[in-house]
């Protein structure tokens, strides 16, 4: 679960793979980044040479690792339903309908401290899920 925090890290990303984290004043691994993320600690990733955010490559690059050294989060047919919906000419609605069903869902988390309330977030997701398949649904009929 992730808990807020009101941290906020400013990473700089060198040439040779190198992050370093300007309030630590140190470096740090992708594993660091990894575990900012599941504190809650809301970090920007910025290239040392250009200045660019590159803080969702950065993210992405944390998932394709995670993805690489455990069971899969994400089944094949899901990241290529992915690829195709960014591609589709309604991707804006999309892209809003998936945030709004992550954000729900980590609130859903955040509140259910207890084991016991996994019926109860699990109900909430598949409730979520269901209406955001309609909501998809319903964008193509028109």
């Amino acid at each position: 679960m992730v808990a807020a925090s009101n941290k906020f890290r400013l990473i700089k990303k060198y040439k040779n793979r190198r992050l370093y984290d300007l309030e630590l004043s140190q470096y740090i691994t992708i594993e660091d980044l990894q575990r900012y993320v599941t504190e809650g600690t809301v970090f920007q990733v910025i290239d040392s040479e250009s200045n660019k955010d590159i803080t969702n490559i950065t993210l992405l690059q944390i998932f394709v690792e995670m993805e690489a050294n455990t069971l899969p989060f994400l089944s094949s047919d899901m990241l290529r339903q992915l690829i195709v919906l960014s591609h589709h000419p309604m991707n804006k609605s999309c892209k809003s309908m998936l945030e709004n069903m992550m954000l729900m869902m980590t609130r859903q988390l955040q509140q259910s401290t207890y084991l016991s309330d996994y019926q109860q977030v699990s109900d909430a997701w598949n409730k979520q899920t269901e209406l955001f398949i309609s909501q998809w649904q319903t964008m193509f009929k028109h």
